[in-house]
């Protein structure tokens, strides 16, 4: 992944409460603040915010808060549920949005992830997430972060299919 993954086509925007409906996670562990490009089994584009009131930066680094790469891991992984998770809620009503997140797959593997700047409070991280291809039950994402125009974190990945 040398360069930035390609935008999602169409506009589809979704905002934390429709980003919610589709994904089980909750506070402190809901991360993702607005999706801003979608194409419903494919790929998306989000935004998270860091801010320096972010509890995980109380204890990352005391005198030099970093945003956890994990975590950027993490936002990678929400939207690769977000982005299955829009399929099926379009599948099972026309919408992009249903209440699905009960049926959410997990983060199965981590592949590769390579951190390549630190991200600070004020930043504004864009996440895309691309969907690959599937073996069995596991399908691949490629991601990565990006502050600006700078990338700050490249990933691929291995999620589990929607449960049924």
């Amino acid at each position: 992944m040398t360069g930035p993954l390609p935008l999602p086509p169409g506009g589809a925007v979704l905002g934390a409460d429709d980003i919610a409906r589709l994904l089980p996670h909750r506070y402190p562990f809901f991360l993702l603040d607005r999706v801003t490009a979608l194409e419903p089994g494919t790929s998306a584009e989000a935004v998270k915010n860091v801010t320096a009131s972010d509890a995980v930066l109380a204890g990352h680094f005391p005198g030099r808060m970093l945003y956890p790469g994990v975590l950027l891991v993490e936002c990678v992984a929400q939207l690769a549920a977000v982005i299955y998770g829009s399929a099926a809620a379009r599948s099972a009503t026309g919408d992009l949005v249903a209440d699905v997140a009960d049926r959410v797959g997990y983060l199965a593997e981590i592949r590769q992830a390579k951190f390549l700047k630190p991200v600070l409070p004020g930043d504004q991280v864009t996440v895309r997430a691309r969907s690959g291809p599937r073996l069995g039950g596991l399908i691949s994402v490629t991601g990565q972060a990006a502050v600006g125009r700078e990338l700050v974190m490249t990933a691929r990945l291995a999620v589990t299919e929607l449960a049924p």
